[in-house]
């Protein structure tokens, strides 16, 4: 029966593949590029590395991993008064159960970023990647290797052992607008910033063929998002909202959610420059599935963080409420201020 269930779960993975959404984290936050194009570059700080990875439906058996990586930078930003460019590159690897069935894709992120105030800019950004889906069938059984007691891995399934589809290219682009009070993120400071965005991903609709009997197309997906950080003044807090929207094909994802922020730092000993640490928690609703816990610490450049989803769904029924573990950590290049903190 457990055997049945995987090989059903991997069916079921393909027509959620190939038809409905694209892999993506609950920490969208820590995927800018994944999510919008044009947020390549557009952010206050010189580079921006980020790592993702993600384990989910572990009850099922074999779980679901997925892992990211992205970086982006500008290109002759100056003082940041003037239109510049933004660049970057990212990748994500789905490997789902014991087939190891997912898709591969990698690609690049331009985006043109145009200030049109001190605080605000707006940016347009094009994605263009290849893809490839990919299982290994061999790491299955199959009722003809049944010998009578036993599934014996060493008797012939008489069965298709990989699929690979072609490498398909992928587009994608997005329109992205970020405001900012303030280029210093420091104690002391009262920061309130926003970004929102829209993007249109596989614009294309690449073609897949599995096993060469099959056409499909990799539909387009939309997606909105909005994240802010707004400090409640003369205080140490601040609020963080953000909300995700999705549709592809049929298929629509809506995740909406608040962190509290907790702020501290100190000065260093021999330079003087502020460096600034936080504590981020709160949780996120993605509708119809699951409560998403999460917990960032931020010290300086770098910021690491956690959730969990804790699946409320019909599909509870039978993972018990296990969802996903899922893990991020960004390093960031930000501008330092040489000043004494006054807590």
């Amino acid at each position: 029966m457990k055997r049945i269930l995987k090989i059903s779960v991997l069916v079921l993975a393909f027509s959620i593949n190939v038809n409905a959404q694209d892999v993506h984290f609950s920490q969208f936050t820590q995927t800018p590029q994944l999510i919008n194009p044009g947020a390549a570059g557009n952010y206050i700080g010189s580079f921006r590395g980020i790592l993702n990875y993600k384990s989910q439906w572990s009850a099922f058996g074999a779980p679901y991993n997925t892992y990211a990586a992205s970086f982006d930078f500008s290109i002759a930003k100056g003082n940041g008064k003037h239109a510049y460019l933004g660049l970057g590159g990212n990748f994500y690897k789905d490997a789902a159960g014991d087939a190891n069935y997912g898709n591969f894709l990698g690609g690049l992120s331009f985006a043109g970023v145009l200030p049109v105030s001190s605080y605000s800019s707006f940016s347009a950004g094009l994605h263009l990647g290849l893809g490839q889906f990919s299982a290994n069938l061999s790491k299955l059984t199959w009722g003809n290797q049944f010998n009578g007691k036993e599934f014996d891995t060493e008797l012939n399934s008489n069965e298709v052992t990989s699929i690979n589809t072609g490498i398909y290219p992928d587009v994608g682009a997005g329109l992205y607008y970020k405001f900012q009070n303030s280029s210093n993120y420091f104690i002391g400071n009262s920061l309130q910033s926003f970004n929102i965005g829209v993007a249109a991903f596989h614009v294309n609709q690449p073609k897949q063929n599995f096993l060469g009997v099959t056409d499909d197309e990799l539909k387009m997906k939309i997606v909105g998002q909005f994240a802010g950080t707004f400090d409640v003044s003369n205080s140490k807090v601040a609020f963080v909202p953000s909300m995700f929207y999705a549709q592809q094909a049929k298929y629509k994802e809506i995740t909406a959610g608040m962190l509290l922020k907790l702020k501290f730092g100190a000065q260093t000993r021999y330079t003087g420059i502020f460096k600034e640490s936080a504590l981020y928690f709160g949780a996120h609703y993605r509708l119809k599935d699951a409560i998403i816990p999460q917990v960032y610490f931020e010290f300086s450049d770098y910021m690491i963080g956690f959730s969990y989803d804790y699946n409320n769904s019909n599909l509870s029924d039978a993972t018990g409420g296990n969802g996903g573990l899922e893990f991020s950590l960004k390093y960031q290049v930000k501008p330092k201020a040489i000043q004494k903190s006054s807590f």
